[in-house]
């Protein structure tokens, strides 16, 4: 039986959700405001569900993921996604699987709202089945279920280990527990035996932002960073890291017209599965350990790698990068989370925690971005939170 607290509480709740999207204000169809809303929405759950409930259901919820990756492994969001319905019998006819398993498979999946089920066995596919059939979504669940997972479960007992030291040497971190390496994960995974994990770590960074915009249709590029002389000798913009060209290729899309060279920088086997990149675009293969990027570079980006490495690692990779740099004309752009000292939002919160058990390294927060950029020489010219929870841009120069 709800009790008088539990229903005021979601009663509330629920007055606050009704409101945000009854309002038909250009603000109220905002990716804040869509961010808001969920969290209210959640706020709802919350105080419906009973601790013991809630507690027990998130402690069973691993089986979800287990049951995406099976499926993931038999091709069964495909299968669903291209008929009208299809039945068990048939995805186990089709995959060689047994039957009764892709039941048990797709009732948790069901329940979920990840597939829909029409009848006893039957199933059709919603917008959650077709995205799962994603290949940027299938990357991001083999790259979590097979890489982030094992080290994840081993943490508490490292961590007991250690006295509860906060994980920083990327060589002796809960991956390396998990797997039984002294090898950081990137030198990991560019072993020949791991080409697959490597594959899939590289299809999931394509779409790793998921839903949220991209930093070329919110940021004030022309006005920040393109205003002024340009060089026409040196290149515009330097994508260091940048994997196959994805965020490289959504800035040209954005801005067609602007002339000057591009280079997307990153590892020699990276590059070469760079395969859909127009010819303006030079590919120059990099060791930021050990390697500057192209010298005079108007903007120097980087999406995702500082929050890659704890600061001694960072230090050498943004003093390489720094002398490539021209004193008042380059800019460094970092793209990354900004964390908030208080009410941190859930996504950034666990990519922080996915930091820690994959590379010993974390995402930051205001205070340690300027710290850490200060010490490496660097000029924070200005800090920019994107909509909702996403991350956010840092500009930088000398």
């Amino acid at each position: 039986m709800i009790t008088e607290i539990e229903r005021i509480e979601a009663l509330e709740a629920a007055k606050k959700l009704v409101a945000s999207l009854s309002d038909e204000s250009e603000s109220s169809r905002s990716e804040a405001n869509r961010v808001q809303s969920l969290k209210t929405a959640n706020d709802v759950i919350r105080s419906l569900e009973r601790p013991e409930d809630g507690l027990l259901k998130f402690a069973y919820s691993p089986t979800v993921w287990m049951a995406i990756r099976s499926c993931v492994h038999l091709d069964a969001f495909k299968i669903i996604s291209e008929k009208e319905t299809v039945s068990a019998g048939e995805i186990a006819s089709l995959t060689g699987a047994d039957e009764t398993l892709i039941r048990r498979l797709l009732r948790v999946l069901t329940s979920y709202g990840y597939v829909a089920e029409k009848g006893d066995g039957v199933y059709a596919a919603n917008k959650w089945t077709r995205h799962m059939d994603n290949r940027l979504t299938q990357g991001m669940i083999k790259f979590i279920y097979d890489l982030a997972l094992p080290p994840t479960a081993v943490a508490p007992e490292l961590f007991k280990e250690t006295g509860f030291k906060n994980p920083v040497d990327p060589e002796a971190g809960t991956f390396q527990k998990a797997f039984n390496t002294k090898m950081p994960i990137f030198p990991w995974m560019a072993l020949p035996e791991n080409k697959d994990h490597w594959d899939a770590a590289n299809t999931f960074f394509e779409g790793d932002r998921g839903s949220r915009p991209s930093w070329v249709t919110w940021f004030p590029i022309k006005e920040k960073l393109l205003s002024g002389s340009i060089d026409d000798q040196a290149p515009l913009l330097v994508d260091i890291a940048g994997g196959r060209g994805h965020d490289l290729m959504e800035f040209l899309d954005q801005f067609p017209d602007e002339t000057g060279r591009f280079v997307l920088q990153d590892q020699p086997q990276v590059l070469d599965s760079a395969t859909t990149l127009p010819a303006k675009v030079e590919k120059r293969p990099i060791n930021f350990f050990k390697e500057s990027p192209v010298e005079g570079a108007k903007v120097y980006f980087m999406k995702f790698i500082i929050h890659d490495y704890a600061d001694p690692d960072c230090f050498t990779i943004l003093r390489n990068v720094t002398a490539s740099m021209k004193k008042g004309y380059s800019k460094l752009v970092i793209n990354d989370f900004i964390l908030p000292d208080t009410g941190c939002p859930i996504l950034s919160a666990e990519w922080d925690l996915m930091m820690m058990v994959l590379l010993s390294a974390m995402e930051r927060t205001e205070t340690q971005w300027k710290s850490l950029l200060s010490a490496a020489g660097l000029t924070i010219e200005g800090m920019y939170q994107a909509p909702g929870d996403g991350q956010g841009i840092i500009v930088a120069s000398l």
